[in-house]
């Protein structure tokens, strides 16, 4: 194995596999193999090898399983986010892009945006926003850059047995500060969604994501929404259209130079957030943060290695339950 720049866990439901970038800037797979005994080097070997795209080095990523189905999110040093679904659900052995964006349009090389991403790891979207009209199978992807996180929603179209997935934008955050990680709340604790950022000011900033609804909602016949470019259409190359199926036959037009997608035809699910907490930190920056499995808590570490963790008072306000000391 080179020199990991960044390793996770692919699911929780899917505890023999793990994830890494590394310094040869290529994306890997690694599964477990259970006959090999530790520690002999062989424990786990790579099933999936990926360069980046565009030539430009991966920053971050992400992964996001429901029930059968499992996604991947990439980001690119410049901005270029793919989504990824397995070509063998059962060995995951091999991957199609289903869709390549410029969610904040292309940053230059010499610019520092630090793309982070976080997929909702709930069975389902909200509460709220099921009752304001979302498909409760759709899939919840946060995206941030410098001062800004874009909130995205995924729902199929077509024939249910389709994997067709269109992404919508939904609603863009400022946070005020730099960010260095985002965390999507997991659970169903609230029926709101809940967005973590972990700042350079050295601070955690927490924002709440609603969707206002009537309370016939639910009896609205789901929208049909698209995207359009903001600027002159021009086709991504082979490599950029990997096996585009879902989200990329759809959006394959999409020019490398153009601005954000803006959405055309409102899916009628009104987004509003607001800054519900702010945390401090006894050092700057913040560099990680994770929600506990079930969104209760959440654990934050800084330049010191101290973790704390935050969780959410009977009142309603973030406070510190607990810290510990790097051993």
């Amino acid at each position: 194995m080179d020199s990991e720049l960044k390793v996770q866990w692919l699911a929780s439901s899917l505890g023999q596999f793990f994830a890494t970038i590394g310094g040869d800037n290529k994306f890997k797979l690694w599964r477990e193999d259970p006959s090999q005994t530790f520690r002999s080097g062989r424990r786990f070997r790579c099933i999936f090898s990926q360069s980046p795209l565009n030539h430009v080095s991966y920053v971050s990523f992400g992964s996001k399983a429901i029930r059968h189905d499992l996604f991947l999110s990439l980001i690119t040093h410049d901005g270029l986010l793919s989504l990824l679904e397995p070509a063998d659900p059962e060995s995951l052995g091999s991957w199609n892009v289903i869709d390549n964006i410029y969610p904040f349009g292309q940053h230059h090389r010499g610019t520092e945006a630090r793309f982070r991403l976080s997929f909702h790891q709930g069975e389902g979207p909200s509460t709220n926003a099921i009752f304001a009209g979302l498909d409760p199978n759709a899939i919840s992807l946060a995206v941030s850059a410098i001062e800004h996180i874009k909130i995205y929603r995924a729902v199929k179209s077509g024939e249910p047995s389709e994997s067709n997935y269109l992404f919508y934008e939904m609603i863009e955050i400022n946070t005020d500060a730099t960010i260095n990680e985002i965390a999507w709340a997991p659970g169903c604790l609230h029926p709101y969604d809940v967005i973590a950022a972990a700042c350079n000011d050295g601070t955690i900033r927490i924002y709440h994501v609603d969707t206002p609804h009537e309370v016939d909602a639910l009896s609205r016949p789901p929208a049909v929404k698209a995207y359009k470019s903001n600027g002159p259409q021009k086709a991504l190359s082979s490599t950029l259209r990997n096996a585009p199926s879902g989200i990329g036959a759809g959006l394959a037009g999409m020019s490398r130079n153009a601005p954000p997608r803006e959405v055309m035809n409102s899916l009628n699910i009104k987004h509003e957030w607001k800054q519900a907490a702010l945390l401090s930190h006894d050092e700057a920056p913040v560099w990680k943060i994770r929600w506990l499995y079930d969104g209760s808590a959440l654990a934050s570490t800084g330049d010191n290695g101290m973790v704390h963790i935050w969780k959410q008072s009977l009142s309603g306000d973030y406070v510190e339950f607990s810290e510990t000391e790097p051993v």
